[in-house]
């Protein structure tokens, strides 16, 4: 039975899916969400928290874009921090815990608002490709739709097993089946498939932890919200402005997390359960994410650390459970309850959950596209864990380039792709579409050749003209955005024309331990002394010019930074010329005999869209790049 036509069908409700699915619908095109269970929305699989050192700068980015993520974090969220303050703004992290129920009831309830947007419960179980080269979608219970792009967003579904010990049971999630026929599918369409692991902590009765014999942690005394949009989600809920200082007002920080930490003990218990670990025995395949291992993983590796940090974290506003970061754990149940029982405030732990691991099918993502499309099959997207990576940001963030993608190509437009010095999404697209992968993917700054250029503060500066270029941002949020750039202009020209007392400037620079000044200065250079208190300074310099407290921090970055930026803007500039300069979709590399045999093969196998991107082709050689170029200008 045929159900419907579509332009864009996402598969999966998950935090690419919601992103997909969302961008997809707001550039205009019909499009629907197919997902196995409509109340599973938005779930909190793992950690019960978003963003964090890189993570936060992706929401950041996707907040930028028009995306949803930032919004709803900001309203499920119950304590927000900023991450590695003790640092440069490069590398600071918004982070923020969240109540999972309230996150994922939000996000169904927006993507279920979204007028035109069709949600059907279902399973993919296969795709076709048609003549006219659109696909037809055939479901499990045997209905049918068809669609002129598909975005699978599968996350850990993929012919999935989950493992405590010796106990092995079909699933990604607890609760939920695994998706084995698409995988099957995918393996017809010749795409390479590779098993990869994750895994999740046991979850605790917070009725019987002992919290005074844990460190408290709380959220930060004046919190930096996610998104600097007006919160505008389901109907019922209010739409306040949620940027600057006023959005602290709105955001909710009174919950706290604690800290603890295992000991030799417990690493003594833990040892005794590795013969009957499916990790260790080999009877777990795939290989984890290296960055966020097991406890049993970490015991292994660092046999000679007496103790691992522990954090605990509600997972609901009103606790409801307790989540143990940091032990992810797949061993017999048994040891990690007693295990458990070795750490301090958990020794009359009661367990509602036990921990467990996830192995799936993930797609090899250099088969793809930056904007996410699979080379071999015209129309096909993939989004999020599916990809080979982990975490809800770096899902998030491919879903919304996915979708954008998908919608661009029905619309014919040209793709929408980021580089590595637009933005931390354009980092993770690059890496993912070129570089091999044995593990799953997670952000780091490191990651990041221009860091200084990508921070939490600049994310608009950076993406809203782009994302208002293709439809993403609305009047009413680009009206504002206008409005604080102009500000932020005015500000910059008083700060570099007006001069400060002394006894002015010295009220900044005593409290950030400066040398003082003995005579009048420009304000510019007070801002541009190292250490001193951004927030002190505009309130002292500029007390009639309302900036939010991002752009007070932005102005300030950009001086202190500006000499790095300097040298490093030619290297930029010609980054992105080569971006710009496309390559034909028929290309082949292997008529232009001036170029190696080896990074002909290369460039062929991987089809890169730009210059630039065939630049980061691993094994293309630079000399065979400038032939490239050369050959690009002189072509009849």
């Amino acid at each position: 039975m045929l159900v419907a036509e579509f332009d864009v069908v996402v598969v999966g409700g998950g935090h690419a899916g919601i992103e997909a699915a969302h961008a997809a619908w707001k550039l205009g095109v019909k499009t629907a969400m197919l997902t196995m269970d409509v109340n599973a929305i938005g779930r909190m699989s793992c950690n019960p928290a978003v963003g964090g050192v890189a993570k936060g700068q992706i929401v950041r980015d996707i907040d930028a874009l028009g995306g949803l993520m930032g919004l709803l974090t900001d309203k499920a969220g119950i304590q927000f921090r900023m991450l590695n303050m003790s640092k440069g703004p490069a590398v600071w992290g918004p982070r923020a815990q969240c109540d999972m129920k309230y996150y994922s009831e939000v996000a169904r309830d927006t993507i279920l608002s979204l007028e035109g947007l069709s949600v059907i419960q279902g399973e993919l179980a296969a795709f076709d490709r048609m003549v006219d080269g659109r696909l037809e979608l055939t479901l499990l219970d045997g209905s049918r739709c068809i669609t002129r792009a598909l975005v699978i967003a599968s996350g850990t579904f993929l012919a999935s097993k989950m493992f405590t010990g010796l106990e092995t049971s079909i699933g990604g999630r607890v609760g939920e089946p695994s998706a084995d026929k698409l995988s099957e599918c995918l393996a017809r369409e010749h795409i390479a498939l590779r098993r990869l692991k994750t895994g999740t902590p046991s979850r605790l009765d917070p009725d019987s932890i002992d919290f005074n014999e844990c460190d408290v942690q709380h959220g930060d005394a004046s919190p930096w919200p996610m998104s600097d949009r007006h919160l505008k989600l389901a109907d019922g809920m209010p739409d306040d402005r949620f940027w600057g200082d006023t959005a602290a007002h709105f955001v909710r920080n009174d919950c706290v997390c604690w800290i603890t930490r295992t000991n030799i003990k417990t690493h003594d218990i833990l040892r005794s359960g590795f013969k009957d670990s499916p990790m260790f025995s080999g009877r777990i395949h795939g290989k984890g994410p290296r960055y966020c291992p097991s406890i049993e993983d970490k015991i292994n590796r660092f046999g000679d650390r007496d103790g691992h940090q522990l954090f605990l974290e509600p997972e609901q506003a009103d606790i409801g459970r307790v989540y143990i970061n940091g032990f992810s754990s797949s061993l017999p149940a048994d040891i990690q309850l007693a295990a458990i029982h070795t750490i301090p405030g958990l020794t009359r732990a009661r367990v509602l959950q036990i921990g467990y691991a996830v192995e799936y099918d993930s797609v090899d993502a250099t088969q793809l596209y930056p904007t996410f499309e699979c080379k071999n099959v015209p129309g096909l997207y993939f989004a999020g864990q599916v990809c080979g990576t982990s975490g809800y940001e770096e899902a998030a963030g491919q879903g919304l380039l996915a979708g954008i993608n998908a919608a661009l190509k029905i619309k014919g437009e040209a793709p929408f792709i980021l580089g590595r010095s637009d933005s931390y999404l354009g980092v993770m697209a690059d890496d993912l579409s070129n570089i091999l992968l044995d593990e799953p993917y997670r952000m780091f700054t490191s990651r990041a050749e221009y860091r200084l250029f990508l921070r939490s503060d600049n994310a608009e500066m950076r993406l809203k003209e782009r994302a208002r270029e293709i439809g993403m941002i609305s009047d009413e949020d680009y009206a504002d955005w206008k409005r604080r750039r102009e500000l932020m202009d005015e500000a910059r020209r008083r700060l570099a024309e007006e001069s400060a007392l002394p006894e002015q400037a010295n009220v900044v620079l005593e409290s950030g331990g400066q040398a003082l000044a003995s005579e009048r200065t420009r304000w510019i250079n007070v801002l541009r002394r190292p250490g001193i208190d951004p927030e002190l300074f505009f309130r002292t310099a500029l007390p009639d010019m309302p900036l939010t407290r991002r752009d007070q921090w932005f102005l300030y970055a950009e001086e202190i930074y500006a000499g790095f930026f300097d040298r490093q803007a030619r290297e930029i500039d010609d980054q992105k010329k080569m971006e710009s300069v496309r390559l034909p979709e028929d290309l082949d590399f292997m008529q232009i005999s001036a170029i190696s045999i080896e990074s002909r093969q290369r460039l062929n196998s991987h089809r890169p869209l730009t210059l630039g991107q065939a630049s980061r082709v691993p094994g293309v050689r630079p000399a065979d790049i400038t032939v490239l170029a050369h050959w690009l200008e002189n072509r009849p």
